[in-house]
């Protein structure tokens, strides 16, 4: 971890903090946070503070919304079958589960459909379409997919049915041609926010339902405010969970959202929560949601059943939803233990072949990898060699032979700058599948064409970026003080909230802080340290980093990246610092032989002594009592480290401090190595004049 990226901290004109500090009644960090943000104009500004800078636009300026709304409320008066077809993410999962609840309210026959990640694969297929068909479904609505599914769709209209596809990723030239196409990507859809995840189409679908029955069509803000109260918990898991930017639309849905999951009445919600261990009375944040909640549904899609999340979703009983969320938490932690196989697999990959040395795309691929982990294998090789990834999964054929026509699946991720789907669309002819967003998609592709897929895609990216190898960086917001780290801040950053892709939780780093204490937790697993200045100390954590095996210890000077967070404890609320980088600045034996040395030229009349240097008598008090204590039986070895972190003072004092008890024939002392000395305390009755001594005679006397 130590100096592994490469900060960027921002800078910000003082004026302009001043100027938004005072106008809108905000701290100084809060105001550079807005600046970093864009918002340097005071009503910008403050509307996005106040959350007012945009509201949930009207769901009929969506291309084809009305066709899709017509095209529903006949299937509903002609109670015919309606078969929602979603998808195994998150996403895809609360999409269903929004529609369904609406339709199901609505009196409508309808039915869902969730592909099996591993028999199925991503979208529509014709094997499940000719199930849905002999099923009786008349209407096909899908959700977070279809917007490719140019072949499946005629196929569904030869079956004498039709297709209304909801969708939010990226478009090709040809569209489906379906009875209603929505998805604000289309190049002809005006609606304003592009960015909604598949479940915000989705709520748009059944806002657009619910005005056409309550209002004519026509725009109420009552109507939607009330299909918030009712739906909009669900479109915030799915909305964080798919990564969307939180901005614009998707920030209010989500603010909105998250006040409401914390009194959500859906049994399964509050079985999620308790079985995740969530403390409800407590802030929910977006964070909360992306780290405990959206993995455990995730887990189904996974390795198991999506269909069981939706069912959790959907259910009315309190023990079923209990038992379904035990057994998610469960099947994380399957998911949890194959990712882990599978990253460790994939390092080696890449340590083994110096592909971090050589490519700027990352193809990996391995025999039975599971598919439904290696997305966030990608992720997490991604963020780790800030390199786009590309994860495959061969199956090894039945009689154990790797046959170059054997498909793959793979799931890719990317970085700022390079296009995911654009670099996937370059290579199409080496693909059978492929589709997604600018920074994640799948894909799938026959063995035989690793290696030219391999090549090409770095040619591209090389292209794009030159023959430079992206770095890895750190974007840090401010550089802060250790007793900035207090919670009137951190409450007034809250107001930027929530936080999440495009209003990323905001990162600040503290400079040269000295360690003063740590402690390892869950054996060893993360590190506990209390960051100390001149003025003020904090506690700060490092979750899945054992500093001691970095080599980082007490005493160590330090400059640390991370964010900022109160911790409620017991009815109390103290301000602590979750670091996400370190850099060690000076190892406390390097400060320790510098101070060393510093001294020796003292002794010798070639350095003069700083006046903050000059131990004072609190400070040789302090030193001997501290030595009393430590060596009870009169000697013994003595760490100069823990001297220093005992007394609170500078190693250059402590030399100073025992030279000087040495010379008032206090102690006698051994340096028995460049960090240790071994100290006897001598029989002394009275007190001594230490300023009498040699050596602070010397140093007291540079200054007279």
């Amino acid at each position: 971890m130590n100096g592994s990226k490469k900060w960027v901290i921002k800078n910000q004109d003082e004026s302009l903090v001043e100027t938004l500090a005072s106008s809108l009644d905000i701290t100084k960090i809060t105001a550079k946070l807005l600046i970093n943000r864009g918002y340097t104009d005071i009503q910008r500004a403050k509307d996005f503070i106040d959350k007012s800078d945009s509201f949930l636009y009207d769901p009929f300026l969506m291309k084809d919304m009305d066709k899709a709304v017509e095209r529903i409320e006949s299937s509903i008066e002609k109670h015919e079958k309606i078969t929602i077809y979603g998808d195994y993410d998150v996403d895809g999962v609360t999409s269903v589960s929004v529609l369904y609840m609406y339709l199901d309210k609505k009196g409508a026959c309808v039915e869902y459909y969730i592909p099996s990640r591993d028999t199925d694969g991503y979208g529509l297929n014709n094997e499940a379409v000719k199930s849905i068909a002999e099923n009786g479904t008349k209407l096909i609505i899908t959700v977070d997919n279809g917007i490719t599914a140019i072949e499946e769709t005629k196929y569904i209209k030869s079956l004498d049915m039709d297709i209304v596809i909801t969708d939010h990723h990226q478009c090709r030239e040809e569209l489906p041609g379906a009875y209603a196409v929505v998805d604000p990507q289309r190049n002809d859809c005006r609606y304003p926010f592009k960015s909604l995840a598949g479940v915000g189409v989705a709520f748009k679908l059944i806002c657009a339902m619910e005005l056409a029955s309550l209002n004519r069509g026509k725009y109420d803000v009552s109507v939607v405010k009330d299909m918030c109260r009712r739906y909009i918990d669900l479109v915030t898991i799915g909305t964080i969970a798919d990564v969307m930017p939180l901005v614009d639309e998707n920030r209010i849905i989500v603010y909105m959202g998250l006040s409401l999951l914390q009194v959500s009445d859906k049994p399964g919600i509050k079985a999620l929560f308790e079985a995740a261990g969530i403390d409800v009375s407590k802030k929910i944040t977006s964070s909360v949601i992306g780290f405990s909640i959206a993995p455990r549904i995730n887990a189904a899609g996974r390795i198991s059943n999506a269909s069981r999340a939706v069912k959790l979703l959907l259910s009315d009983s309190k023990e079923e939803a209990e038992y379904l969320a035990e057994e998610f938490c469960i099947i994380n932690k399957e998911r949890q233990d194959m990712e882990t196989a599978i990253f460790i697999d994939a390092i080696r990959q890449i340590e083994e072949n110096k592909m971090d040395e050589n490519d700027i795309v990352l193809v990996l691929s391995g025999e039975n990898w599971h598919h439904g982990v290696i997305g966030i294998v990608s992720s997490r090789i991604t963020e780790k060699y800030n390199r786009p990834s590309i994860i495959i999964s061969f199956d090894t054929c039945k009689d154990g032979e790797k046959n170059g026509e054997n498909i793959g699946k793979g799931s890719a991720r990317s970085i700022k700058g390079l296009n995911m789907a654009e670099l996937l669309s370059y290579n199409a002819e080496l693909l059978e599948k492929y589709g997604g967003h600018e920074l994640a998609a799948g894909l799938s592709i026959k063995r035989g064409n690793i290696e030219s897929f391999r090549k090409h895609i770095n040619e591209q990216a090389r292209n794009i970026l030159g023959e430079k190898q992206p770095e890895v960086t750190l974007e840090i917001d401010a550089e802060i003080d250790i007793a900035e780290v207090n919670v009137h801040n951190i409450e007034d950053i809250s107001l930027l909230e929530p936080f999440g892709s495009e209003n990323p939780q905001p990162l600040f780093s503290i400079e040269n802080a000295k360690i003063s204490d740590m402690v390892l937790l869950s054996g060893g697993k993360h590190t506990k340290i209390v960051l100390s200045s001149d003025t003020a100390d904090i506690s700060a954590l490092f979750f899945g980093v054992n500093l001691e095996k970095e080599g980082i210890g007490v005493s160590d000077i330090v400059s640390v990246a991370g964010s900022m967070n109160i911790n409620e404890f017991r009815g109390e609320r103290t301000p602590q610092f979750i670091c996400r980088d370190i850099n060690l600045v000076k190892h406390y034996s390097d400060e320790i032989k510098e101070s060393r040395q510093y001294f020796e030229s003292i002794m010798l009349g070639k350095d003069f002594i700083k006046k903050e240097d000059i131990p004072v008598r609190a400070e040789f008090a302090s030193v001997y009592k501290f030595l009393l204590s430590a060596l009870p039986y009169g000697s013994g070895p003595v760490s100069i480290k823990r001297i220093a972190a005992e007394c609170d003072i500078s190693y250059i004092k402590i030399f100073c401090i025992i030279h000087a008890l040495y010379e008032g024939d206090i102690i006698k002392y051994d340096r028995i190595s460049d960090f240790n000395f071994r100290i006897t305390i001598m029989p002394t009755e009275g007190k001594s004049d230490l300023t009498k001594t040699e050596i602070m005679k010397k140093i007291l006397n540079q200054y007279r």
